[in-house]
């Protein structure tokens, strides 16, 4: 577990960024802003823009965490940077270069939630909730869902969880995979208490209903 300092000193960091691209942006210096976010990764990434934009989700991931354990520090600045370019081609009504930003902004921000869940606890210029309204009228990948299914349950919100899984589920009906986490997840839910998972709102009978589904698709 890394060190709440650390994070809340990096989401200051974060902070002091965002701030001067939005007054890029509200200048309308878009191409600034662009070469501004291209010297930061260079500088706290050792990166350029365009090769990060070039790699997948997963190829990024590993790019920025050589060691195998998440870098929390390059991730959150990969995607902190990732979404401020994707706000620029946004204010420039170009959807597809900032669908893919906000996309790999997500994934890294979810690889940093779930390697470390205190994470959560600094207050962050950037949100999964932000980063799914943006993305709202797309199509996530599997791999996003199944982040996004893991991410739900670690913040106790079963719900969600449940309904991230079962949307996985519509194009992946028999994926075995997604069945196996399903019922590993159900299984632990059987272990909370009434409260617990009222909290999260679920049923302990929802549950069981749950579960029943998916043993049905086996």
């Amino acid at each position: 577990m890394i060190n709440k300092d650390f994070i809340l000193r990096l989401a200051e960091q974060l902070g002091r960024t965002l701030a001067i691209l939005l007054r890029l942006r509200e200048r309308n210096q878009h191409e600034e802003a662009l070469i501004y976010i291209d010297d930061l990764f260079l500088k706290y990434l050792g990166l350029t823009s365009r090769l990060i934009n070039s790699l997948s989700e997963e190829k990024l991931l590993l790019t920025l965490s050589p060691m195998g354990a998440v870098n929390i520090h390059a991730c959150l600045w990969a995607a902190v940077l990732l979404q401020g370019e994707g706000d620029i081609y946004e204010a420039q009504a170009n959807s597809t270069e900032s669908y893919y930003r906000y996309r790999k902004a997500l994934s890294l921000l979810l690889a940093s939630l779930l390697h470390d869940p205190t994470v959560a606890e600094a207050d962050l210029v950037i949100s999964v909730e932000e980063l799914l309204d943006k993305l709202d009228e797309y199509e996530l990948p599997l791999a996003i869902k199944q982040q996004l299914f893991a991410y739900y349950e670690q913040q106790g919100n079963y719900a969600k969880a449940e309904d991230t899984l079962f949307d996985a589920l519509e194009d992946n009906q028999h994926d075995a995979t997604l069945i196996t986490q399903g019922e590993a997840f159900y299984q632990r839910l059987l272990l909370k208490s009434n409260t617990d998972l009222a909290a999260g709102n679920l049923s302990l009978e929802e549950v069981h209903e749950g579960l029943a589904q998916l043993k049905k698709r086996e």
